[in-house]
């Protein structure tokens, strides 16, 4: 049934094909990210150039439709349809990735710390790892909890549980903890691998897993650096620990 210049879904073997391609490409990330060593930034980079490749042929198919929705000549043409669908497709990934999902945390927590203290310490140790000064979240939960996260501005949350069980200094070695993510990128890296986990079916097939312990050595490693003991990043995990069960 046509409805105006409406023709549906046309499948040709162009299209076929570049959803193929598409598909082999994003599963060729996703093995090059899993067995070699590169940088976080390239390792990112990898991580939404998979999303995007693997999301491709569903807004391929979308615009097609649109293209006929709308008695556009792009639905017959492959060139002019991947001319429309890839930005479309680089867009949405990048808003999702360092926009929305970034706000979705931001509007989620409680409110913005005004203490004193912790935003003087956080100043302090921001400008000695020579990073913008993150902004300072509380998250409203009992739960043990804290996260950074970097995009268009860098930002730390913690949880009303975590403020809640550890001493100052504790909380000292959380915070620098966090400071280190931001500043070793590691925090988008974590970030992107756990979105990719959620939104990807091919990584389930490979079975991928970003293994963060070197990341978190580093960071715990800063922290007693800086405390010049190991007292309170180790009193500060065997509590969260024991909360967490």
């Amino acid at each position: 049934m046509t409805v105006g210049c409406f023709v549906g879904f046309v499948v040709d073997i162009d299209k076929a094909a570049l959803a193929f391609l598409s598909l082999s490409v994003a599963m060729f990330f996703l093995i090059a990210i899993k067995n070699f060593k590169f940088s976080t930034k390239t390792k990112v980079g990898l991580i939404y150039g998979h999303l995007i490749l693997l999301f491709f042929p569903f807004v391929l198919f979308t615009t097609d439709f649109a293209c006929g929705a709308m008695c556009m000549s792009c639905q017959n043409n492959t060139i002019a349809l991947v001319s429309y669908s890839l930005p479309t497709a680089l867009v949405l990934g990048t808003i999702a990735g360092f926009a929305v999902i970034p706000a979705f945390y931001t509007f989620s927590s409680r409110r913005h710390t005004r203490n004193k203290e912790i935003m003087a310490f956080v100043r302090k140790y921001s400008s000695l790892l020579n990073i913008r000064m993150p902004k300072i979240y509380i998250v409203d939960k009992a739960k043990p909890i804290a996260f950074s996260f970097k995009s268009f501005r860098s930002a730390i949350f913690v949880s009303v549980g975590m403020l809640d069980i550890l001493s100052k200094k504790e909380i000292q070695a959380v915070l620098l903890h966090e400071l280190t993510h931001i500043k070793q990128k590691s925090s988008v890296l974590k970030f992107s691998s756990f979105l990719m986990n959620v939104l990807s079916p091919l990584s389930l097939l490979a079975r991928f897993h970003h293994d963060t312990s070197r990341e978190e050595n580093d960071a715990d490693e800063f922290a007693i650096r800086v405390q010049r003991t190991s007292k309170y990043v180790n009193s500060a995990k065997r509590k969260i620990s024991k909360v967490q069960g």
